[in-house]
């Protein structure tokens, strides 16, 4: 590739600058969801969303997605194949909810990590819906 025109200098400073934006996002948005393994928050989720980001440019993040959404979807649907898991999960989702909205309205500092716990309680919950689970049941059997 000739890069003699002012034209074609821009199109490879505009694709790679392209590139780094979506890398320092996706690393960062990758890296929250690590610290909210420890932390409250769903952590799961959010490295699952910085590796969507990071895969819209990186093949290397692509298949470790696959990966992630894989075990993911395994554990889930293990959890969701019988009564009591769905109960169990139904229940920590709603605790989860409610302490979290109790913890943001009560605690002004700690206002972040209520909302954080609120939010990991939903997408307990969401897993629960049965398009949800026929969607993570396909993924877990997809590498069976």
């Amino acid at each position: 590739m000739q890069l003699h025109s002012p034209a074609a200098w821009l199109r490879v400073i505009a694709r790679n600058a392209k590139r780094l934006m979506v890398f320092i996002a996706g690393v960062a948005v990758l890296l929250a969801g690590l610290a909210m393994l420890a932390l409250p928050g769903p952590g799961l989720v959010v490295i699952i969303l910085g590796l969507v980001i990071l895969a819209t440019e990186f093949a290397w993040a692509e298949r470790m997605l696959d990966r992630t959404t894989s075990t993911a979807a395994g554990a889930a649907s293990k959890l969701t194949d019988n009564n009591k898991g769905r109960a169990a999960l139904a229940a920590s989702g709603i605790g989860m909810i409610v302490g979290g909205i109790v913890v943001a309205v009560m605690f002004e500092r700690l206002r972040v990590v209520g909302v954080s716990v609120t939010i990991a309680g939903m997408v307990g919950l969401v897993t629960l819906l049965p398009q949800v689970r026929a969607w993570i049941d396909s993924k877990a059997n997809a590498t069976s």
